[in-house]
């Protein structure tokens, strides 16, 4: 007979009969008592509204002991230290630990006997506050003949930033989290968690969110027949030819009717003389931001001396 075969020949029995085995192991040495170092949740609660807590221990060991089949309980379990500061002497503090500060279920059966280390270093610093614009970020993408007007609107524009006052100094905005809007057609609102720069850690911020709106409207195009105005020192003693030009005004419907509505003419700036005909830059002056364009046809014409 060889190994393999002594191995595989009725291996269902064989591995039942060592699983029997382990069981009976774990049976025997449920009741045996030892000690168990256990991971520990550390918990700080800075009760003195002055201060806040800026760096501490996430965690320290303590060794349990007890039978085998309740320490293995007590993994599961979670115990944690919390640790109340109810007046801050400084921005540096030392406190004791001990076995009596471990929370845990104490019908167990097991006993906390030693934490380690025995005392932990807390950073602290005074609280401060400031307001702070809130910046979208947002990804927008319109759909076909479609335009986002900017800028998109924000609900509240600023907000509370709370925290260790080196913190709050350096905080300037705070920015939302990133969203991505596609094939928009009208307008829409999003309520957007706030964040803070990566790193920067203990900040609260009032409130946690905003609302966002992000306007959205067809892209049109109108033509207009404007006249032509000369402006600048030499604007009396000129004549422009021609007289007026069409303007095509290109942008979000309702800012082109806003558009529209406002301007009268086209100008052309004259600031001297000119000894004979000479081409000059016609220009369209818009009032209602970066959602319109203007483009006069022609886009020169011609500057005479009066009389000629």
């Amino acid at each position: 007979m060889t190994w393999q075969s002594f191995f595989l020949d009725h291996w269902p029995y064989k591995l039942g009969a060592v699983f029997i085995v382990f069981l009976l192991w774990l049976d025997l040495t449920a009741g045996e008592r030892q000690s168990q170092e256990v991971v520990t949740r550390l918990v700080i609660d800075v009760q003195d509204s002055a201060w806040v807590l800026l760096e501490a221990p996430d965690a320290v060991a303590t060794t349990f002991q007890g039978r085998n089949r309740d320490l293995l309980a007590l993994i599961g379990d979670e115990p944690e230290v919390r640790i109340g500061i109810p007046r801050v002497t400084g921005p540096v503090m030392r406190v004791a630990l001990d076995p009596g500060q471990v929370a845990y279920d104490r019908e167990m059966g097991v006993r906390a006997t030693l934490v380690v280390p025995t005392s932990v270093e807390l950073q602290l610093e005074r609280l401060a506050e400031r307001r702070v614009p809130v910046v979208p970020d947002l990804v927008t993408v319109p759909a076909m003949g479609f335009t986002v007007m900017r800028p998109l609107l924000v609900e509240p524009d600023s907000v509370t930033v709370r925290g260790g006052a080196s913190q709050v100094e350096a905080i300037r905005q705070v920015v939302t989290r990133r969203v991505s809007l596609e094939d928009l057609q009208h307008a829409v609102m999003r309520d957007v968690p706030l964040e803070v720069a990566a790193g920067v850690r203990g900040i609260e911020i009032d409130p946690p969110s905003v609302l966002v709106t992000v306007p959205v409207d067809s892209l049109v195009v109108r033509q207009v027949r404007l006249p032509i105005r000369a402006a600048g020192a030499a604007a009396g003693r000129v004549r422009v030819q021609p007289d007026s030009v069409d303007v095509v005004v290109r942008g979000a419907a309702a800012a082109v009717r806003r558009q529209l509505d406002s301007i009268s003419w086209a100008t052309v700036q004259v600031e001297a003389v000119p000894s004979g005909p000479s081409l000059a830059p016609v220009t369209v002056e818009l009032t209602t931001g970066g959602f319109v364009s203007a483009s006069p046809r022609p886009e020169e014409v011609t500057v005479r001396p009066n009389g000629s």
